[in-house]
């Protein structure tokens, strides 16, 4: 098997199945914490724009942040960005929408779901169990 076969086996038992339109872009281990950069790929040209051969990559949407299942006893958080397209000398952006948090929750689907089944706490009371991001 090839180091790049490895890598992506590892990718895939990391990041959920729920980010799969997006690529990841970098990672950061920070002193409290773990990053991870996603972006959305570059072949999932929003719909409205199937139909047409004049569009451009305009940047990204502001991110967003959703925290994942620890790593090395530090929370992790993928940092997800939605490209923006617009067709060429035109200033209207379009972007892709994806559902991926449940409404009210900044973490996956699936660690969400994890800690109100299996550990019976919300999101900030498991970081306050583990001392993250206590406010």
């Amino acid at each position: 098997m090839t180091s790049i076969n490895l890598f992506q086996d590892l990718l895939s038992v990391i990041v959920p199945e729920s980010l799969s339109d997006f690529l990841l872009s970098g990672v950061k281990e920070y002193k409290d914490r773990i990053e991870f950069r996603l972006e959305e790929k570059e072949s999932n040209i929003p719909s409205c724009f199937s139909s047409t051969d004049n569009v451009v990559l305009d940047g990204f949407c502001n991110p967003v942040e959703l925290q994942s299942f620890p790593l090395k006893d530090k929370p992790v958080f993928y940092k997800v960005y939605r490209r923006r397209w617009k067709l060429a000398n035109e200033d209207k952006h379009v972007s892709n929408s994806y559902s991926l948090h449940p409404e009210g929750v900044k973490a996956t689907h699936e660690f969400a779901a994890f800690l109100k089944e299996e550990v019976g706490c919300s999101l900030g009371e498991y970081n306050s169990l583990w001392g993250f991001f206590t406010d």
